[in-house]
């Protein structure tokens, strides 16, 4: 008897066995996908990971319904760091494949069969997919159980592979959008009509005529579109679709890649300054003895264009690359350069993009043909072949580590182990690297290159910090803003220069207060105050998207006496257009870049100085590069030192940085003014001088005092239950059972800072692991402990989510 394997795309801990034929056996291979029985009367969709004639002892197998693929869908390599990434963050394997693969090549039950061909002529297909083709023909669709009864299911099996080969149909999941290839209509002359018998056919046809006689004089009978023909010989629409009806024009289908972009004449990467090639040198030669390699190199000192140096040569050699970006914003003005280098070789893979363009993505990648992957963190899931080399650009950055759902991966991390994987080199690149990887690097286990000037030796920005406790004794404030700032931004924008305004708070203004009896607007499913947003006028919750009309009126004492407190985006946007009436200011935020091309437009319009002050978030400070922006201002430095996180003065540090690195980039020097009331903090001390090695030494310092990464490894257990009491009890049994392993290694339970979202009480546990002690067995007693919890049963109510390396 013959057997597969399965992994089946939902959280499951185990994968599942399925018997087979003796010519399925011959043809199938870990990698192919096939659709499964899977519950009662539905299927899903599996991915073999192992062939084999071992009989299973604790149930009967069934049989798999059919083969979706003809030659692997996921590689063995795939196969591999989908496990690693399982067993690293504990998460079941299921769950990994269903977060990794795009949603188009996981088809579920129910699955509906779509005809998408409607001429098969010249198709060498067999008796039942024609059977099937038909049945489409008058229906447009059928449900894969609607065929069985009309044909054998072993027959109807073959007829859906080779429908499914030829393009004819595809099959679609009714929660999913299903994968259509995007195709267009092109047009030619019919040869086999003779000359004398189209000329007496349209004799009194004029436009008919000059089209076909247009045509005749193509020697190479080449293809053409509706509009370039319509709009080449001056004729209508009716015109080619009357000649097509009387066959003496051929329409074919011809299927285009959606993926690639319209291509301008390709230049070559910039030259490199004497500085960017010392660093390029390095970089090689650190590669010749270390897989990964950290780029210190300091806000617009050139790191883009070394990546594109080595990206080259990997060109040239046939291989593959992979450069990740931790933001979808980067991806903007990266397209638009590495483009101008190297064509229709990049392939860009992010959520902004459709289901059908990553799908298509995702097979030309599989084939080989995507030779440069531009991405965001899911980009590591993507087929590779012949991967040789991996940039994780900006790799300091949150936005790598997944949140939400599982696995909670952090794509750097993650990048690392792929890079082995393939034996490729990983390059990771900042102006302001994580203390774990500069703490890696000057360990020797990565290289380490640094690139200390800026491009054309244009000197950092000049940091000034100023004092708002002074300028409020003093009376030197003008709304958010002291005129220290004010001034600055007028001469800025008087001497034709833009200006970069930075506050890390979308909406308008945190909450809304009721001055007669102090009520603080809350959102109804979670402990936090709702954000008012001026554009909409609504109070909006930013964790569960609950949202009210503003009715300017107290819930609780109907009092009109209303303010809104704290400083948000929005809030900025309307004191600047206030202060600076004859210049243009524009935000950017997650509100108002939620569609595909938004980005893109926000970006070349201020490249194009459109508008001449920019607000904006966090997304501001990740890479972006802006030529004529002299001025940038942080508005409250204060919100990211004091967060409670002991990673919050690292990032304080990156965040203000990595934003001013946006001035001065060109020829002049910028100027950055960060508003504080602690501008003698010792963190602000190293943001003004640009030192990033007081900020590291001073960190590492504190943080093997108390035990922290990297001189620890920290695994947190978050328990989540509507019942807060229930939530209790079972964070108590969770944290006394760690501490009888762990001992003083366990930290909590408590409550997180926001206590309760989407209607759940949440309660967080922390285990610190030692560095020098086993990691995978110390990940076993966890899961060991979790799956004795599970097995109580008034504790299996409670959600419980485990993240390894956790950044919040």
């Amino acid at each position: 008897m013959n057997f597969i394997d399965v992994i089946i795309p939902l959280p499951i801990k185990s994968t599942f066995t399925y018997s087979i034929n003796q010519d399925e056996f011959n043809f199938i291979n870990p990698g192919f996908r096939v659709m499964v029985p899977f519950g009662k009367s539905k299927f899903t969709t599996g991915i073999v990971i192992r062939k084999h004639n071992q009989v299973p002892v604790s149930y009967e197998p069934k049989e798999i319904e059919f083969i979706i693929d003809n030659e692997p869908c996921v590689t063995q390599n795939q196969l591999l760091f989908f496990n690693w990434i399982s067993e690293y963050y504990m998460t079941p394997i299921g769950q990994v494949i269903k977060v990794a693969l795009p949603k188009l090549l996981l088809l579920k039950s129910e699955s509906e069969i779509l005809l998408l061909k409607q001429d098969i002529s010249g198709l060498n297909i067999g008796i039942n997919s024609k059977l099937i083709f038909d049945l489409l023909m008058i229906n447009q669709k059928f449900s894969y159980k609607d065929l069985i009864g009309k044909l054998e299911k072993s027959k109807i099996n073959k007829a859906i592979n080779e429908l499914l080969l030829h393009s004819i149909i595809t099959l679609k999941e009714e929660v999913y959008d299903y994968f259509k290839p995007k195709s267009i209509n092109l047009i030619s002359l019919n040869q086999c009509i003779p000359l004398e018998e189209l000329n007496k056919k349209l004799k009194r046809k004029k436009s008919q005529l000059i089209v076909v006689n247009g045509l005749k004089s193509n020697k190479n009978n080449s293809k053409f579109t509706f509009d370039e023909l319509i709009n080449f010989y001056n004729v209508s629409r009716a015109t080619i679709n009357n000649l097509i009806k009387s066959k003496i024009l051929l329409k074919s289908e011809e299927i285009i890649d959606r993926t690639q972009f319209e291509i301008e004449k390709l230049i070559k990467p910039k030259k490199l300054s004497a500085n960017q090639n010392n660093a390029l040198i390095d970089i090689e030669s650190n590669f010749l003895d270390k897989n990964v390699s950290l780029l210190h190199g300091v806000t617009s000192s050139g790191k883009t264009e070394i990546y594109a140096n080595l990206i080259q040569k990997e060109l040239e050699n046939n291989n593959q690359v992979l450069y990740l970006v931790p933001e979808i914003s980067l991806t903007t003005q990266l397209i638009v350069r590495l483009k101008k280098y190297f064509g229709d070789k990049l392939l860009v893979y992010h959520s902004k993009y459709s289901l059908d363009q990553r799908t298509e993505t995702w097979k030309n990648v599989l084939k080989s043909s995507g030779k440069i992957i531009l991405g965001a963190r899911s980009s590591i899931f993507l087929p590779f072949k012949k991967l040789s080399l991996i940039i994780v650009d900006e790799e300091h950055e949150n936005a790598f580590k997944q949140f939400n759902p599982a696995p909670r991966y952090n794509a750097r991390d993650c990048a690392i182990y792929l890079g082995m994987l393939h034996n490729a080199k990983t390059l990771l690149g900042s102006a302001t690297p994580s203390i774990e990887s500069y703490f890696n690097a000057i360990s020797n286990k990565y290289g380490l290159i640094k690139l200390n000037k800026r491009y054309n030796n244009v000197e950092l920005p000049n940091i000034i910090l100023n004092d708002l406790r002074e300028s409020t004794i003093k009376n030197k404030m003008i709304g958010s803003f002291s005129e220290n700032l004010l001034f600055n931004i007028n001469s800025t924008l008087i001497n034709k220069k833009q200006v970069i305004i930075f506050q890390n708070r979308r909406g308008y203004s945190p909450y809304q207060e009721c001055e007669t009896c102090g009520y603080v607007f809350h959102c109804k499913n979670c402990d936090v105050a709702l954000t008012y947003h001026r554009v909409s006028d609504e109070l909006k919750c930013h964790h569960c998207g609950y949202c009210v009309n503003n009715e300017n009126k107290c819930l609780k004492c109907s009092s009109n006496s209303l303010i809104k407190k704290g400083l948000g985006t929005q809030k900025i946007v309307e004191e600047l257009r206030e202060y600076f009436p004859d210049y243009k200011v524009e935000r950017m935020d997650q509100d108002s870049t939620k569609n595909k091309n938004s980005f893109f437009k926000l970006i070349n319009d201020f490249e194009e100085n459109k508008f001449q002050i920019l607000v904006g978030t966090q997304m501001l400070s990740k890479g972006l590069d802006f030529k004529n922006v002299e001025l940038v201002g942080v508005i409250n430095a204060d919100n990211l030192i004091y967060f409670p996180d002991f990673r919050s003065q690292e990032k304080c540090f990156q965040l203000i940085q990595q934003v001013a690195g946006r001035s001065g980039r060109d020829k002049s020097r910028g100027n950055v003014i960060v508003q504080t009331f602690n501008p003698k903090h010792s963190i602000m001390n190293k943001i003004k001088n640009n030192d990033y090695l007081g900020m590291f030494n001073e960190q590492l310092k504190e943080r093997h005092l108390f035990d922290y990464p990297p001189y620890s490894r920290i695994i947190k257990i978050i328990l989540k239950h509507k019942n807060k009491e229930t939530l209790k009890n079972g964070a108590l049994w969770f944290c006394k059972s760690l501490k009888t392993r762990f001992k003083d290694k366990v930290f909590g339970p408590e409550f997180p800072l926001i206590p309760r979202i989407q209607n759940r009480y949440i309660n967080v546990i922390q285990i610190k692991i030692p560095i020098d002690k086993n990691l995978i067995k110390s990940k076993k007693i966890i899961l060991k402990i979790h799956s004795s919890f599970e097995s109580i049963s008034k504790f299996r109510s409670i959600q419980i989510s485990i993240d390894v390396d956790p950044y919040n």
